[in-house]
């Protein structure tokens, strides 16, 4: 299949949020497997690993507009027979090549709310013209997928769900190996952790009043967000200073990923209370780091995290308060967490998911 197969890159000058870093594991792994994509870079920047720049597609909007014609052009031109999608934005309505897009969820549909206009636009129009125009889509979790059935126009069948997995950098480390990284950052210890972006799904508001009941039990800990700030994050800053946690909450901003391992590592909890998550990769990454996780019970999270993890109702602020201090207060189940958390990390594996993508990838071209 080498040179066969091409795979859309977008925002490869940028930091890479989840989507990114799952393209970038992906195609590591199709590597391992000895399939050699060609990338797809969706802007003028970023060849540098040999991509073919689409020039008109470094926006969203290109993308599904004059990025259609770029990738017609491109896969005709280099004789591509697939072109894999893996932003759930599906621009390949033009292209001659077989296609497959990997949707990961459709948050716009279920919290149209925590959404931007753009989202709006190609959810409500866009996605359901061009699902039945690929020959295979794939998620990430069971939910994914029967959301995905629910708000599409779509049957079981159409979806083939491929877990992510997270990257063996994230192992447990020693104190001394993390505290570099820590300092990058201004962190201490002790402290209690949550990694993602800060925008309304993700309910920082509700984790920030579970902690200020959490300080009424022990004030021993400092809670550290380390994420950038996305849509509507004023509301997370504006409940920080109405509970008076200036001096108790430390925000990061963007982590770079080699530096996430040491943050994981060094904490004494991870809390993940997010009311959505098409998988919730940082609560598995926490996992694979041997952090005990506090993480929500809803969406994807119970399948992603087994009984690696204390489940809690992310509506609840005072269940999110009660895990987090059931946790914090017994050492037994703590040590209890970790172990059956690496031994849950271990079960996802990126070489797992190449593996069943490439499957994907030789079942569509069969159908040639």
């Amino acid at each position: 299949m080498n040179g066969r197969l091409g795979l859309i890159t977008y925002g490869v000058g940028r930091a890479p949020g989840g989507i990114g870093r799952y393209t970038q594991e992906l195609r590591a792994g199709l590597q391992g497997l000895g399939v050699e994509p060609v990338l797809l870079h969706a802007g003028r920047a970023g060849s540098r690993d040999g991509a073919l720049a689409l020039p008109g597609a470094g926006l969203v909007p290109g993308l599904l507009s004059l990025g259609q014609a770029e990738i017609a052009w491109v896969a005709w031109r280099h004789r591509l027979a697939l072109v894999h999608d893996p932003t759930g934005i599906m621009p390949l309505l033009v292209t001659g090549a077989r296609r497959v897009v990997t949707i990961h969820d459709v948050v716009p549909y279920i919290y149209p709310e925590t959404s931007t206009a753009l989202d709006w636009l190609i959810y409500r129009f866009w996605l359901p013209l061009a699902a039945r125009r690929v020959q295979a889509i794939v998620t990430v979790s069971g939910q994914s997928k029967a959301d995905i059935v629910r708000y599409l126009p779509l049957k079981l069948e159409d979806v083939t769900v491929i877990p992510e997995a997270a990257s063996p950098k994230f192992r447990p480390m020693s104190r001394e190996d993390i505290q570099p990284a820590l300092a990058r950052y201004g962190i201490g210890f002790p402290y209690i952790l949550y990694v993602g972006s800060m925008e309304a799904r993700k309910n920082l508001p509700r984790l920030l009043e579970a902690y200020t009941r959490l300080r009424e039990w022990s004030d021993k800990w400092r809670l550290v967000i380390a994420g950038a700030r996305k849509w509507k994050f004023e509301s997370t800053l504006d409940t920080v200073r109405r509970l008076g946690l200036e001096a108790h909450v430390h925000f990061t901003g963007f982590v770079e990923e080699e530096d996430l391992p040491a943050l994981y590592n060094g904490a004494d909890l991870f809390v993940f209370p997010s009311l959505y998550e098409g998988f919730g990769l940082p609560a598995l990454e926490a996992m694979a780091c041997g952090t005990p996780v506090v993480a929500s019970n809803a969406s994807s999270l119970p399948e992603v995290a087994g009984d690696g993890a204390i489940l809690v109702d992310p509506y609840d602020v005072e269940a999110i308060a009660a895990g987090m201090q059931r946790v914090l207060g017994d050492p037994a189940l703590a040590q209890e967490l970790q172990a059956k958390a690496l031994v849950r990390a271990r079960s996802f594996t990126w070489e797992r998911t190449a593996r069943e993508t490439l499957a994907v990838y030789e079942r569509v071209l069969g159908q040639e």
